[in-house]
């Protein structure tokens, strides 16, 4: 009775599995036809162009903010060891 129930969940879970595979299918394939369409469209080079217009450097472009300075960590002493009876 047992692997009856359990060989038709794993039926049922590989139904299930293939049916997601389907509808991501056939959801992805228009996508990606419609993405090689734009790409084909696409011309083979594009020209940029940019400007620097200005480059300011000063001695004081920082702002220096001190830390407080950290004291030592002071770890707990060991409690001593009992004497071997």
């Amino acid at each position: 009775m047992f692997t009856l129930e359990l060989s038709v969940l794993l039926a049922l879970s590989a139904l299930l599995a293939i049916g997601t595979l389907v509808n991501a299918a056939r959801v992805a394939l228009p996508q990606v036809k419609a993405l090689r369409q734009a790409l084909d469209d696409c011309d083979d080079r594009h020209e940029l162009r940019f400007t620097i217009t200005e480059i300011v450097v000063s001695h004081n472009d920082g702002k220096v903010v001190p830390l407080r300075p950290r004291r030592a960590v002071s770890l707990p002493r060991p409690a001593p060891g009992r004497a071997a009876a």
